[in-house]
């Protein structure tokens, strides 16, 4: 770990040890939804020192959004919600890596949007119909999930 990685990192990895930290360094992790619930979920894992992050949503950013999503304050309304949180990350951790993909998971994509390994996906959909195919996908392509959710929105 070199100067600055110790310290935005160092807390980490004395709290998960010098293997558990590079464990998160070396994951891939997937989230699928990046609104009320993933945002947050995307902000802790960037602040954890995981090393690549997949986002997925279709949305923008909208006025609505202010008082539950850590991407959305008054400069990002009208981005797309991907847009302002992978900013965010490369703001927290500029060495991970990370993938946008402007779509919604629903059938008609789920196929394509799991075609790249993962070491896990986070699910933050909102719809139940499409939570359970996620999961459903993940189960048979031996992805680890975790699966999330939210009121409110």
């Amino acid at each position: 770990m070199n100067e600055q990685e110790k310290q935005r990192f160092g807390g980490v990895e004395r709290l998960h040890g010098k293997d558990g930290f590079t464990r998160l360094q070396n994951a891939h992790v997937c989230v699928i939804g990046v609104g009320g619930v993933g945002s947050w979920a995307v902000e802790a894992l960037a602040r954890s020192g995981v090393g690549e992050i997949t986002l997925i949503d279709a949305d923008d950013v909208c006025v609505t959004n202010i008082n539950r999503q850590i991407h959305a304050i008054t400069e990002t309304i009208g981005q797309e919600k991907i847009s302002a949180m992978a900013n965010r990350i490369q703001s927290i951790n500029p060495d991970c890596k990370v993938h946008q993909k402007p779509a919604f998971f629903m059938q008609s994509t789920a196929e394509k949007l799991l075609e790249t390994h993962y070491d896990f996906v986070i699910d933050a959909i909102d719809s139940l119909k499409h939570k359970a195919l996620l999961i459903s996908l993940c189960k048979e392509k031996n992805i680890n999930i975790i699966t999330v959710g939210g009121a409110g929105g």
